[in-house]
């Protein structure tokens, strides 16, 4: 398997005493004798990896093909001057880091404009040295799909964008714009596409490099348009097509082909060409079925060779305008946006969703990671072995299991078997440490036993199949990826979706008393157990529910906690599922755990702060202004808490009277889960939505 080179963990060396009056702390100061000074102690910035994440953009610069961009989505802008072995983050002034376009302009390289999720376009003048954000006359919270430079004007720029309307309904507020001085101002001009009640808008633009007054415009329902005076007036292009779901488009430049284009589309024909400018296509999609494009990329030299990022394919490329299509690549991965090297067409990147950059030397014929240096993981989980102090496992979002056997200096990829990277947990059987459990989205439970070197196994005798993989989450629920966002927002075919596949995992909790029993939250199906080590699985209630997190007892198998995803309810079984109660609070849940001194109590997390649950009863802990999406409890300290929130990470000495900061590296990110050493419980890995894993060790 590939190995994911990480940066060596440098030995803690940096102490930063954080007493009960530090920075940080909320509701109250903290009692004059308090029992413990905690120490925290954490190798410089504190993450250890692994690499990589959401890469939505890419660019390379025209002069230099050693100098590449891309886009993450959560942790901006990366740049690599070394044809993409080595990442570093360029963000300085970049005040929002989901990045879902970038565009270069090519008479001036050192000038880049980003396109952000929610906030306008960005520009840097110095190769991203810096940023400025570069928005005026745009709609509010513009969500920017495209950008294009005119290469011969570059002060022209376009943007494609849709705005607030996020909810999965149009009116989309899909505009175009045009800026005419380098993107100090910003223009409307085309917009009501598919009438005032659609709004539609378009994901991607081309301009003609022979012609730049010519520019065209792939719409999310509408199909393709053309300007033919830098967008005064546009013209559909719907001669051929019977797919408007256009995702990507793109045009030869080479002036005996500059009336060629291809459109990449989402549902039906994957791809149409036209050689005369539009006004007629026909289809280019000879062997492919049911697939669905996300972007597109032209060999500047060669017309007929194009290559398809899409999401459920890999990379396929033809090198005969679309007579043939060859799988090249990836296959597993969800891909988001594939580039070619301008200067050096044999070198092209790949970004995926979750999984991180790729690139190929050799006109895609095989691939090697290259995101040696992108802190943008969206690590859902955490397990440490219990007996070794350097052997431990993390779950990546997109990217599948990853294990590491020196506490995370470097990261190796496990996924044999394993067919849906898209993990939401990992677990460890607590009789067998050899043994893992992968919990997907689409392709149900998984299995690894270690010692047997067979790799993951499909498993989950009884669990629940679906007709249609409903997104984990709400679009804007603190979790959501970029993918769940979309899919409100562009709902799919039923064509998309043509079988029966296993129902989405998203939790699983064993029973401290009786390991035996285990307990699985699902989407959309509810609540399932076993009560022989997870050989097999029975519905216990719930259906219907998103189940986001589950908590049992730690002396009673049957006291079972599941938080669910609506507003105001945790449910509550005392007879390990047959019937639930409603716990009611005026919150929305996200994370529930058990005391580990205490029974019948648990800690819970929600956008309301940190609570307290026990025999019916609520008990507020503080850190109401923040939104709380992990909580722990010191598993040797009694009355040490930890809340990880979307704005980093707290811990409290006294049961939640007060409340400090752990870390302000960790500030901006949400977290995710909170695990610990199972060797040392002082040493603590937060699990972050867009930066990997922060390692943190505490000291009392």
């Amino acid at each position: 398997m590939p190995t994911r080179i990480n940066r060596l963990l440098i030995p803690l060396i940096l102490l930063i005493l954080i007493t009960l009056g530090s920075q940080g702390k909320t509701n109250g100061q903290a009692p004059a004798n308090s029992k413990y000074l905690p120490i925290i102690s954490y190798n410089p910035a504190g993450w250890i990896g692994p690499y990589g994440g959401t890469i939505i953009a890419i660019v390379v610069d025209p002069s230099n093909s050693q100098e590449i961009y891309a886009g993450t989505f959560g942790s901006g802008v990366f740049k690599s001057t070394d044809g993409g072995r080595i990442w570093n983050s360029v963000n300085l002034g970049l005040t929002n880091l989901n990045i879902y376009s970038l565009a270069i302009d090519y008479t001036h390289p050192s000038t880049l404009y980003a396109g952000t999720y929610h906030n306008q376009v960005f520009k840097t003048i110095n190769g991203g040295i810096s940023w400025t954000w570069s928005g005026t006359g745009m709609q509010d919270q513009a969500i920017v799909y495209s950008l294009v430079v005119d290469p011969v004007t570059p002060s022209n720029v376009y943007a494609s964008t849709r705005g607030i309307s996020n909810n999965g309904n149009p009116p989309w507020s899909g505009l175009i714009y045009r800026s005419t001085d380098g993107g100090q101002t910003w223009s409307p001009i085309f917009f009501n596409v598919g009438g005032t009640g659609l709004q539609d808008w378009a994901y991607s633009l081309a301009i003609n490099p022979n012609k730049p007054t010519q520019v065209f415009a792939a719409f999310h329902e509408s199909g393709p348009f053309r300007t033919d005076d830098s967008g005064s007036i546009w013209h559909q292009l719907p001669n051929g097509i019977n797919d408007g779901s256009g995702r990507s488009i793109v045009i030869s430049p080479q002036p005996e082909n500059s009336s060629r284009l291809y459109y990449g589309v989402w549902h039906f024909d994957a791809v149409y060409k036209t050689l005369n400018s539009g006004d007629l296509w026909t289809v280019a999609n000879h062997n492919l079925i049911n697939v669905m494009v996300y972007n597109l990329a032209l060999d500047p030299f060669a017309a007929n060779t194009v290559y398809m990022a899409t999401f459920n394919d890999g990379v396929l490329k033809t090198t005969d305008a679309g007579a043939n299509w060859l799988p090249s690549g990836l296959l597993s991965d969800e891909l988001y946006s594939i580039v070619i090297n301008p200067s050096m067409t044999n070198n092209l990147f790949a970004g995926t969703g979750g999984d991180g950059l790729y690139r190929s030397i050799n006109f895609s014929a095989s691939w090697e990671r290259s995101d040696t240096g992108i802190n943008n993981a969206m690590v859902t989980s955490v397990v440490h072995h219990p007996a070794d102090s350097y052997q431990m496992y993390s779950s990546v979002y997109g990217a599948g299991v990853y294990q590491s056997t020196n506490r995370g200096q470097t990261w190796v990829e496990m996924n044999d078997g394993l067919e849906d990277k898209f993990v939401h947990d990992l677990v460890m059987d607590p009789l067998n440490p050899k043994v893992l459990y992968a919990l997907t989205d689409t392709g149900g439970l998984y299995k690894n036993d270690l010692s047997g070197g067979t790799g993951w196994v499909s498993t989950g005798q009884g669990l629940p199949l679906t007709e249609f993989p409903a997104p984990a989450f709400s679009a804007d629920d603190p979790f959501a990826t970029l993918d769940m966002q979309e899919f409100f927002a562009s709902p799919q075919s039923d064509e998309s979706f043509d079988q029966v596949i296993k129902a989405g995992l998203l939790t699983m909790r064993y029973a401290p008393s009786n390991p035996q029993i285990v307990y699985l939250g699902t989407v959309g199906k509810g609540v399932y157990r076993s009560t022989n080590d997870g050989s097999s699985w029975q519905a216990v209630g719930l259906g219907g529910n998103n189940i986001r997190s589950l908590a049992v007892d730690r002396s009673d198998p049957d006291l079972v906690y599941a938080t669910v995803d609506y507003y105001g309810s945790m449910k509550v079984s005392t007879d390990g599922g047959s019937s639930w109660k409603e716990a009611y609070l005026p919150a929305n849940f996200y994370s529930v755990a058990t005391s580990p001194s205490e029974d019948g109590i648990v800690y819970v997390g929600t956008d309301i702060g940190f609570y307290r649950y026990q025999s019916g009863s609520w008990s507020a802990l503080g850190l109401t202004d923040q939104t709380v999406t992990a909580v722990a409890t010191d598993p040797t300290h009694h009355g040490v808490l930890y809340a990880g929130t979307t704005n980093g990470a707290y811990y409290s000495m006294d049961n939640g009277s007060t409340w400090n900061f752990i870390d302000n590296h960790m500030n901006g990110q949400t977290i995710i889960s909170i695990d610990f050493d199972k060797t040392n419980p002082n040493v603590i890995y937060f699990s972050t939505k867009t930066h990997g894993i922060y390692l943190a060790s505490i000291r009392f």
